[in-house]
């Protein structure tokens, strides 16, 4: 089901980057693939040792460096759970928070959730990034 919104949503976009989600996380290889076939450019973190994100083209090809995510139109992002005002809560090691500073005003970041993962509040500190809305098998959800 999240796979069919983010489709039905950004289905016509060029640029995208997105993340190769874990078994328990929304969103599949078969999303990215399907984005691929639209004609969109795909591009994936790459986790380096210092915990920043480089992106490097879905299915494959060379690290395209940090930079790479300033130049799409929107951004998936995993989250262990979303506030309503766009905290986003991860895995805790900063990468996100890094890689989407470098992104302009403006850009869609889009959380995948599960529809119970969408929660009145979450904690917060001064360098966490909002993302700007949320798809969960229920559907799209803008944040504040």
């Amino acid at each position: 089901m999240v796979r069919s919104h983010v489709l039905a949503r950004f289905g016509t976009v060029h640029r995208i980057a997105a993340y190769r989600p874990l078994r328990t996380e929304p969103g599949s290889v078969e999303l990215l693939d399907e984005l691929v076939s639209r004609g969109a450019s795909v591009i994936v973190p790459v986790l380096l040792d210092d915990r920043d994100l480089t992106w490097a083209p879905w299915p494959s090809g060379d690290v395209l460096g940090f930079d790479a995510i300033a130049e799409v139109e929107v951004i998936l992002v995993p989250a262990l759970a979303v506030a309503e005002d766009g905290v986003r809560l991860g895995r805790g090691g900063g990468s996100y928070d890094r890689a989407l500073a470098r992104v302009p005003a403006g850009v869609p970041v889009v959380a995948l959730l599960y529809d119970d993962e969408i929660v009145d509040a979450l904690p917060h500190e001064e360098w966490d990034v909002p993302v700007t809305a949320a798809i969960t098998p229920s559907g799209w959800h803008s944040l504040a």
